[in-house]
């Protein structure tokens, strides 16, 4: 037992000579290159450094705005849709497709960045649509010069052109460019507390007004269409009552003023029987201006829970110039010019003296 014991510790002793003896034929290996791995290090360095240069700066714009819901079920709506007939119409109230936390997802989506987009914005002494300047600050169609697909070469995106009108090409570009906002987080939407309604919006790109304009117009369309999409049902019932008002009057007006013609023709005959088509006027009439005024009532007492429901959204912070640079300094450009190709030396000197590095590895195995 004593033998086994003495011969376990004598291993581990030649483990740890070994592990020294390793690191030490390395250590002399890699010093006798030192020269070669400084002057490559000097080289990343400088190319570090070009690269500060050539790499444009990014600009962040930011948005921070406050969700405030009034609504709390359909209350007052419901009841009088009910009354009226339209309560299938209605429905029951409920908002949870569009709930606050949902209005995250919306101004990531698709449709909302498509949405602004194509919104017009000045640039350069011009009206463009967001995308054209979007194109115009990558120097796009220098990249697409050569490309087999002839129509990139000169792709556009009037501002004049209906979206279902769009070619393949153009919606192809499209997708792209909004797949690159969201996986390279460009576009990041967040709540710094998930307990408060105060969302952030920040978008990140090489040309300062585009940043500005685009996450402005961004938060412009989705909110117009979260107010939209809350208030559908109730602008919709709205717009049905205004309707029967309007045909209640016109029969209210038509029968004033066939009272009003009757009575002007019968005024110097004897035989009384004449007035009552007058009669019959005046009481059609007074029950449509009865109903209609029943209307107006109901028709305002809609519009008031149309009010309750819209949901208010104050914009906190906007972004101002100058916005936010992100930039690849020249101090960051040499330090990490100069440390990457440090490190991929040594790898390339290890590799070519592969007794060494198999050595080495060993000692962990």
């Amino acid at each position: 037992m004593e033998d086994i014991n003495k011969t376990a510790v004598e291993i581990k002793e030649e483990r740890y000579r070994n592990f020294k003896s390793g690191i030490n034929d390395l250590w002399v290996y890699l010093w006798s290159k030192s020269l070669v791995i400084l002057i490559v290090g000097l080289l990343g360095g400088a190319i570090g450094l070009s690269l500060s240069f050539i790499i444009k700066p990014s600009y962040q714009a930011r948005i921070g705005f406050v969700l405030i819901d009034k609504s709390s079920g359909a209350g007052g709506l419901a009841s009088l849709a009910s009354s009226l007939g339209l309560g299938s119409i209605l429905g029951s109230g409920s908002d949870n497709a569009f709930s606050g936390d949902n209005l995250l997802e919306i101004i990531q989506s698709r449709y909302a960045v498509e949405k602004a987009l194509l919104t017009s914005m000045e640039y350069e002494n011009q009206t463009l649509s967001t995308m054209d300047v979007y194109i115009q600050i990558n120097d796009l169609h220098k990249k697409w010069k050569h490309a087999k697909n002839v129509e990139l070469r000169t792709l556009s995106y009037p501002l004049d052109q209906d979206r279902e009108t769009f070619t393949r090409t153009q919606d192809s570009i499209m997708s792209a460019v909004y797949r690159h906002f969201i996986k390279k987080e460009k576009l990041t939407v967040f709540k710094k507390d998930k307990n408060k309604g105060l969302v952030f919006v920040n978008f990140t790109s090489n040309d300062e007004v585009f940043s500005k304009v685009f996450v402005e117009n961004l938060i412009e369309q989705t909110i117009q269409f979260y107010i939209d999409a809350r208030t559908h049902n109730s602008r919709k019932n709205i717009d049905m009552m205004q309707h029967t008002a309007d045909s209640i009057k016109a029969l209210y007006d038509a029968a004033l003023y066939g009272g009003a013609a009757i009575s002007q023709v019968n005024v110097n005959r004897a035989n009384q029987l004449a007035a009552v088509p007058r009669l019959q006027e005046e009481s059609k009439a007074q029950l449509y201006g009865a109903v209609y005024a029943e209307v107006l009532k109901n028709l305002e007492t809609l519009k008031l829970d149309l009010s309750r429901e819209t949901p208010i959204i104050q914009v906190v912070e906007t972004p101002r110039y100058p916005l936010k640079k992100n930039k690849f300094g020249k101090l960051k450009g040499i330090a990490w010019g100069g440390f990457v190709s440090g490190v991929l030396i040594v790898f390339v000197l290890l590799s070519r003296k592969s007794k060494l590095t198999a050595k080495f590895i060993k000692l962990f195995l």
